[in-house]
C-alpha cells in the first residue's frame, strides 16, 4: 500500500498552479507582445540565452525559434557564461531568464554582462526581486507568485514568453495565438493517464527521459519536476546518448519516457521499446505525432508547434505530482524543503 492511501498529503498547491497555466500561457503571449513595443529591440546576429534549472530548459526549447532568421544562438547557464564572458563582443544581445529573481549566479551574470556593455534583456515574474534591481531592461511575466521550488506555470509561462519574443529579434514568425481553453483540455485530458501511469510506479528506481532537438529541453525538464516532487532519481539525455550506454542503467524497476516529435523519432523510439522489451525493461512514448505506436504512453492533442512542447511537460507535471502524493511528500514541498538556500544558490534581497 502507497503512503498516500493511508495518509493523504496536501497536493492543491500544485495542482492549483497546473491549473493555472491555462491561463497564464495565452495571458503571457498577450503581454509580452504588448511590452515588446516599449523595449526598442532590434534583430540579433549572436544571442546568449542565459538561465538555470527550469529556465535554462525552457531557454532550450525556445533557441530554434531564435536561430530561425539565421542568428548564432548559445544557450549557457550563467556560470558558464560569466566564463564566457571576456570573450563576447559588445554587439551580443543577452536574454536572461530566472521566474523568480533570486538565483544567485543569473543575478550575477545580469549584472557583468550590463557592466561589460552588452544588451541584456532580463525575463523575470518577480517585480521587486533582486534580479529586476539590477536588470536595465526588464520583460515581465504577468503570472503572479509561485512560490514554490517545482515550477509549473512559470515553465511555460517562460516558454510562451520566449516564442512571442524570438520574432521581434530576427528569429522565427510570431506563432498563432492559443487560447485558455486549449491548454485546459490538455490538463484535462492527460491527467487520468498521468495518474494512472504514476500507480504502476510504487517501486520505480530511476527514470530516464529521452528527447531530441528542442524536446531536449523538455526531456530535461521533465526529470527536473521528477526529481524535485518524488525525490526518484531522474535523468534526460537525447535519443543518440541514451542508447549509447545510458540503457544499460535500467532496470525492471525503472521506466524510460521517449517522447517523439516526428515519423523518424518514432519509429526509431517503437524500436527501441520492443528491444528494451524483451530485457525486460520498459519504454513508454510521449507521442506527439499523428500516428500511434503499441508503446505510447499517451498522445496529447496536438498544438501547433512551438506549443506542443507545453503539450508535452503537461503529463509529466502531472505524473510527478501523482508520485510524490503516492510516496506521501506533498509536491510542492520537495524531498528537502529549503535545499536551495541552504546550498546558497537563491537569495532573498540584494546584499
Amino acid at each position: 500500500m502507497n503512503a498516500s492511501s493511508q495518509n493523504p498529503v496536501d497536493e492543491s498547491v500544485i495542482d492549483g498552479f497546473i491549473r493555472a497555466q491555462a491561463s497564464a500561457v495565452p495571458e503571457t503571449s498577450r503581454s509580452v507582445r504588448e511590452q515588446i513595443g516599449t523595449l526598442g529591440l532590434s534583430p540579433a546576429r549572436h544571442l546568449v540565452l542565459v538561465g538555470s534549472g527550469t529556465s535554462l530548459n525552457a531557454l532550450m526549447v525556445a533557441k530554434p525559434g531564435f536561430e530561425a532568421g539565421g542568428a548564432f544562438v548559445e544557450v549557457l547557464n550563467p556560470g558558464a557564461f560569466l566564463a564566457r564572458l571576456p570573450a563576447l563582443s559588445t554587439d551580443v544581445q543577452v536574454i536572461a531568464l530566472s521566474q523568480t529573481g533570486t538565483s544567485e549566479t543569473t543575478v550575477a551574470a545580469v549584472r557583468r554582462a550590463q557592466q561589460n556593455g552588452l544588451r541584456c534583456l532580463t525575463i523575470t515574474a518577480e517585480a521587486q526581486s533582486p534580479i529586476a534591481q539590477v536588470a536595465a531592461s526588464t520583460l515581465a511575466l504577468p503570472i503572479g507568485p509561485e512560490p514554490v521550488g517545482p515550477k509549473t506555470k512559470g515553465y511555460t509561462a517562460s516558454l510562451a514568453a520566449l516564442f512571442a519574443l524570438a520574432p521581434a529579434l530576427g528569429g522565427s514568425a510570431a506563432p498563432a495565438e492559443i487560447g485558455e481553453a486549449e491548454i485546459a483540455a490538455i490538463i484535462a485530458e492527460t491527467t487520468p493517464p498521468a495518474f494512472a501511469l504514476a500507480a504502476e510506479l510504487d517501486d520505480c528506481d530511476g527514470l530516464l527521459f529521452v528527447g531530441e532537438g528542442r524536446h531536449l529541453g523538455t526531456a530535461l525538464e521533465a526529470s527536473l519536476k521528477v526529481a524535485e516532487m518524488t525525490g526518484v532519481p531522474a535523468a534526460a539525455f537525447p535519443t543518440e546518448e541514451a542508447m549509447h550506454g545510458r540503457f544499460h542503467g535500467l532496470t525492471a524497476k525503472s521506466l524510460c519516457v521517449m517522447i517523439v516529435a516526428d515519423e523518424a523519432e518514432r519509429a526509431l523510439a517503437a524500436h527501441a521499446a520492443q528491444v528494451m522489451a524483451g530485457l525486460g525493461v520498459r519504454i513508454v512514448i510521449l507521442n506527439l505525432t499523428s500516428a500511434s505506436t503499441s508503446y505510447d504512453w499517451m498522445r496529447p492533442a496536438a498544438l501547433p508547434a512551438p506549443y506542443d512542447a507545453i503539450a508535452a511537460i503537461i503529463p509529466i507535471q502531472r505524473l510527478a505530482q501523482a508520485m510524490a502524493a503516492r510516496r506521501g511528500i506533498p509536491p510542492h514541498l520537495m524531498r528537502f524543503p529549503g535545499l536551495s538556500k541552504r546550498l546558497g544558490i537563491k537569495i532573498d534581497r540584494l546584499t
